[in-house]
């Protein structure tokens, strides 16, 4: 694994298990600063060496942080735990929509980074709405069966979850690579 792609992990995880590690030992209010300020961060940091922001750590840090701000500000936190039901809806809806006008937000997003043909591009998206809705809908029950602190578990295991599943994409992308322009696993080459 590559510098850049350890930052990237890095930064995905590093705020959800300090949010977890928090949760395990103070408040839930608390471990929610935490993650505040984990991602705030994580996102400095990303910018700090690749002087950008990535489109997903991006839009994910904005819902941690206008939820958790709300969270702790009207010690509610259902308004956390409901972005993340929010974040997975809206990242499923949206990928669905691009798709409904020939657009696939992914190929835009992650072209610079996969060589794919169409179909494999057209099957990354249709998986990824799948998840994104069923992590949604399973982030809703949780917010109703669960307490907020047995939510911060629920969190972690779904990130997992959802992570695992991401890298079982690369077997998509290196079926549908193009070999030209791509390593084994469809990764451009540079």
């Amino acid at each position: 694994m590559n510098k850049k792609a350890l930052l990237h992990l890095s930064n995905e995880f590093a705020p959800v298990f300090a949010f977890f590690i928090a949760a395990q030992f103070c408040s839930f209010y608390f471990a929610t600063a935490v993650l505040i300020v984990s991602t705030l961060v994580a996102l400095g940091l990303g910018w700090y060496f690749e002087k950008r922001f990535p489109v997903f750590p991006i839009i994910s840090g904005f819902f941690v942080v206008v939820s958790g701000v709300i969270t702790i500000v009207h010690h509610t936190p259902n308004a956390l735990i409901f972005a993340d039901s929010l974040y997975y809806f809206l990242m499923g809806i949206v990928i669905a929509l691009g798709l409904a006008f020939q657009v696939n937000i992914l190929k835009l997003i992650f072209e610079r980074t996969f060589a794919m043909q169409n179909i494999g591009w057209l099957i990354l998206a249709r998986r990824w709405i799948i998840i994104f809705l069923l992590a949604g809908t399973a982030n809703e029950i949780a917010r109703h069966l669960l307490t907020p602190e047995v939510w911060v578990n629920f969190k972690v295991l779904k990130v997992i979850t959802i992570t695992i599943f991401g890298f079982y994409q690369f077997n998509l992308s290196k079926k549908y690579r193009i070999p030209e322009i791509s390593n084994e696993w469809g990764l451009r080459k540079d």
